[in-house]
């Protein structure tokens, strides 16, 4: 499989397959970089195909904001994403101590990921349709996305999660 610093200059797109199943695929092309799913029509919890990993996406309590993340299988989280009080912004928290920034906007840019507090590595930006679509732009070469290219991912599910939100309390 390729790294995901391979992918730079490519275009890259996440894209929901059909309206009526919550099925989200990155691809490249052909490729086939990570596929989402949400094994429950109405639930949180997200699982993600990627390469030869299985991992899984959830919040740990009902009305909170946070999310872990998990191998498929088992019970405790590598890695934790830690959000602001607004949730327009948070820290994912990698194994080695490790932290990202995460911005999250509305209307066009749904995230942005960056090492640090000004170096961008990856942004999603939203495309409007009836089926979900966004485009994925990796900014820079890093090992941290090679290692860990769930991240992508991740910021889709967490923009996801944003716009299920606001749509609810409104």
């Amino acid at each position: 499989m390729k790294k995901l610093s391979d992918y730079i200059g490519s275009e890259l797109k996440i894209f929901q397959n059909s309206i009526l199943k919550r099925e989200f695929e990155l691809r490249s092309g052909d490729d086939l970089i990570a596929q989402l799913t949400y094994p429950k029509f109405f639930s949180d919890l997200a699982e993600l195909k990627t390469g030869n990993d299985e991992l899984e996406f959830y919040r740990s309590e009902f009305f909170n904001r946070d999310v872990d993340i998990r191998k498929k299988g088992y019970q405790n989280p590598f890695a934790h994403f830690k959000n602001n009080f607004w949730g327009s912004r948070g820290v994912l928290e990698l194994p080695r101590g490790i932290r990202l920034n995460m911005k999250f906007g509305f209307f066009r840019k749904q995230a942005e990921i960056y090492i640090g507090e000004n170096d961008l590595l990856i942004t999603i930006l939203s495309r409007f349709s009836f089926k979900e679509r966004s485009e994925v732009i990796i900014e820079k070469r890093s090992e941290v996305i090679d290692e860990h290219p769930w991240i992508i991912m991740l910021g889709f599910y967490l923009g996801q999660l944003m716009k299920r939100n606001s749509a609810a309390g409104s």
